[in-house]
């Protein structure tokens, strides 16, 4: 099996958007703010998603934006939730990073992303990979 990642007409923009921080006064040391967890409103099927996530107020000398998660449902319950987190990657920032992910343990997934905590305002672009497998 070869794949095309090259040929831009095999990717499609399938999600993208901006994630701000806010302020909850519950929590300790909430003046600081944080985007927390964030998922992402869409279901995927490709086994290969490109996430490219971007930053207004991120200094030159930051290189990464947080974290990536699989999540998908099993039978199995704990506490109501029958939802898993599979695999965890760490996204660049500014450069678009590859999540592989295995179809014949989850066909559909979604995605939650996790956003360091210093950033106050996120844009991620997610594309997924169309092309002939």
């Amino acid at each position: 099996m070869v794949l095309a990642l090259d040929n831009i007409a095999n990717w499609n923009l399938a999600y993208t958007g901006t994630f701000t921080r806010t302020f909850d006064l519950t929590l300790p040391l909430s003046d600081y703010g944080y985007i927390g967890e964030v998922q992402i409103p869409s279901t995927f099927d490709s086994s290969y998603l490109t996430v490219k996530a971007t930053s207004p107020d991120a200094k030159p000398s930051w290189r990464q934006l947080g974290y990536a998660r699989q999540k998908f449902r099993v039978g199995v319950q704990d506490g109501g939730v029958d939802a898993v987190l599979n695999k965890r990657y760490l996204l660049s920032l500014n450069q678009p990073t590859l999540l592989v992910f295995d179809p014949s343990i989850a066909p559909t997934y979604t995605l939650s992303l996790r956003p360091f905590n210093w950033f106050k305002t996120v844009t991620i672009y997610i594309y997924k990979y169309t092309g002939t497998l």
